[in-house]
């Protein structure tokens, strides 16, 4: 039997649909790119914004087809956020569709195919994020780079976010056991890996002493011969502590990287948000990770035009941008999400012009940040990770600061160190040509690169 996987969102959902590749393929069946060849299609999905939802509705849609022109026997599932929050509306709007499934039993995907082979339509929402462990036979999408989740679910309840009603409550895994999944990657020859969580650096807070734990991960993952970097997303502010702070600057492996999401700079608008810090403690807190930790780039996430969001409230966003001077923001334009607070209990009252002037305005300012960011390297060498062949022809790869870097390259050097000189600079990425690469007898080993460019 073979089987195709859609897969929306965010990083997250591409490591749930390794997880369930892994595990159909162990019982023997097939994966296939071609969904027209597929004997099983499931449609992992997104519910962050009302765009990903669309796109949820769009494949159940396109992906059915198949199912109506003749090959009636094909199984489609639903899974992933957009499932928990429609549930049954998926199931009574899309005939095609056999199943829907939640965000906490997709170790349970072998099973439910079983039952839909049977010829029932069901719903299963069961929590099994006990069996989610190490021993799963995983499936990586990259042979180089892995994601690992280490805690599932939030707490924090912003007034604009879906993620605690489709996620759940957080829920850490066990420290021994994400040790044993990342030594599992380590002896399999991968050189990156990267910690997952709604809220990652909450980690560990859920096991009594209320003290997040990501720190203690980052030191004992640094000590296994391949990983080369480790990386972790995505952060909250108030969850950041001085102690994960020199981990990332002591800890040579360590991404010298936060993904730091605020929202917005107003005060007024992070309250109406229940955004649990105030625009003054998170400044300090990015100028501290940028002044402790040598080369750090940050990057932020932020919504326009929430509602009650004054020209006075954006301007404040706009400031906090100048102060931080982040390498990269996301910007999303507000949008109710049913099911929200904000969506019950606030109305949406800026107007779609507005939400799109103040996009483009905040998206300018930002780019000029990003063209005198990179700007300071432009004529330096700078290590990557190669990764995959871009649409351009190019390939891309990546600083230990997440600096992307786009150069010619060839195949074999895919998952592999290689030295670019930084010819020149744009508002996204870097261009530059390689000078040398991994596979060169005297290529320098990367202690030694990060000895000579951070200072260990």
């Amino acid at each position: 039997m073979k089987f195709y996987i859609k897969t929306f969102g965010c990083q997250m959902n591409v490591n749930e649909s390794e997880i369930m590749t892994g595990l159909l393929e162990n019982e023997g069946h097939e994966w296939t790119e071609n969904p027209k060849n597929a004997d099983v299609i499931l449609i992992n999905t997104c519910s962050v914004r009302e765009k990903a939802e669309n796109k949820m509705y769009g494949a159940i849609g396109s992906l059915g087809k198949s199912k109506k022109d003749g090959k009636k026997n094909v199984i489609i599932g639903v899974g992933g956020c957009s499932a928990e929050k429609e549930k049954e509306k998926i199931l009574n709007k899309f005939s095609t569709v056999d199943f829907v499934f939640g965000t906490r039993n997709v170790t349970d995907i072998v099973d439910l195919v079983e039952r839909a082979k049977k010829g029932k339509r069901f719903l299963d929402f069961s929590d099994k994020l006990d069996d989610f462990t190490a021993h799963l036979p995983i499936r990586p999408s990259s042979k180089h780079h892995a994601w690992i989740t280490i805690i599932h679910g939030c707490n924090k309840y912003c007034t604009y976010c879906i993620v605690p009603y489709t996620r759940g409550l957080e829920k850490s895994r066990k420290i021994d056991d994400i040790l044993t999944e990342a030594k599992n990657y380590s002896e399999k020859g991968y050189r990156e890996i990267t910690f997952l969580g709604q809220n990652v650096d909450s980690y560990g807070k859920d096991f009594g002493d209320k003290k997040p734990k990501l720190h203690l991960l980052i030191e004992e993952t640094s000590k296994m011969d391949n990983i080369e970097r480790i990386w972790f997303t995505t952060s909250y502010p108030t969850d950041i502590t001085d102690k994960l702070i020199q981990t990332v600057k002591n800890v040579p492996k360590a991404a010298k990287y936060f993904h730091l999401p605020v929202q917005s700079g107003s005060d007024k608008i992070l309250k109406k948000m229940n955004r649990k810090h105030t625009r003054k403690e998170y400044i300090e807190m990015v100028k501290k990770i940028q002044s402790e930790v040598p080369y750090v780039t940050t990057t932020s996430d932020f919504i326009v035009g929430f509602p009650g969001e004054t020209d006075e409230d954006f301007m404040q966003t706009v400031d906090l941008v100048k102060q931080c001077r982040y390498d990269k923001i996301n910007i999303a334009e507000y949008s109710p999400r049913e099911g929200t607070i904000a969506e019950k209990y606030m109305e949406d009252d800026i107007p779609k012009h507005i939400k799109n002037k103040r996009f483009q305005y905040l998206m300018n300012i930002q780019k000029e940040i990003n063209k005198e960011e990179n700007l300071k390297y432009k004529d330096h060498i700078l290590r990557v990770i190669q990764e995959s062949k871009t649409k351009s022809g190019k390939f891309l790869g990546r600083t230990i600061n997440n600096k992307v870097v786009m150069f010619d390259s060839t195949e074999n050097l895919k998952g592999k160190f290689v030295d670019v000189y930084i010819e020149r600079v744009s508002a996204g990425p870097l261009y530059g040509r390689i000078v040398k690469s991994e596979i060169e007898e005297d290529f320098e080993k990367e202690e030694n690169y990060l000895k000579e460019v951070f200072g260990y």
